[in-house]
């Protein structure tokens, strides 16, 4: 199962490590809105939330299939520079396939956090859009994947507490 605070500290390690990256939010609306109030630092990666599916075809090997994803933003002085727009999202594309071209490197080596963060990580699963206006006049590029891992389903009595029935 992909470990939540494993992923959160490998994505904040990534925007900390990359020499563009300038600032690290979570997707709780609130957190970068509170930022914009108080000068965001540009680039930003915003770290989106997760979410996933089960699937047991046979019970066995049940598999978690997980949804995560980040954002890169710039902020753009001007409303309605085209130009500087084309500029902006061209600049965070990059810096969001730094960050992908990061994943696999460390995917592919067995990184420690990795492993916990992004299990089952394939390149295959990227997908990115680019979006904008947002938030304030920052435009930018989003990257969302998909990645696996096994789970356990099994029943563990000593959780449960079950009340006798008396016939």
């Amino acid at each position: 199962m992909t470990d939540i605070n494993s992923y959160v500290e490998y994505f904040r390690t990534l925007a900390g490590e990359h020499i563009d990256i300038k600032d690290f939010y979570m997707m709780d609306i609130n957190e970068p809105l509170d930022a914009l109030r108080s000068n965001i630092k540009y680039p930003a990666l915003i770290l989106t939330t997760l979410s996933g599916n089960l699937e047991a075809p046979n019970l066995d090997d049940i598999l978690d299939f997980i949804n995560g994803g980040f954002l890169i933003i710039d902020h753009l002085d001007q409303v309605d520079d085209f130009s500087g727009e084309l500029i902006i999202l061209h600049n965070m594309k990059s810096i969001g396939i730094d960050i992908i071209s990061r994943m696999l490197y460390d995917h592919q080596k067995c990184e420690l956090l990795s492993i916990k963060a992004i299990p089952g990580f394939n390149v295959n699963n990227v997908s990115h859009e680019m979006l904008g206006p947002v938030f304030d006049n920052d435009y930018g590029v989003m990257f969302s994947f998909k990645l696996q891992d096994c789970i356990d389903l099994d029943y563990h009595s000593e959780k449960w507490i079950i009340p006798d029935v008396e016939s």
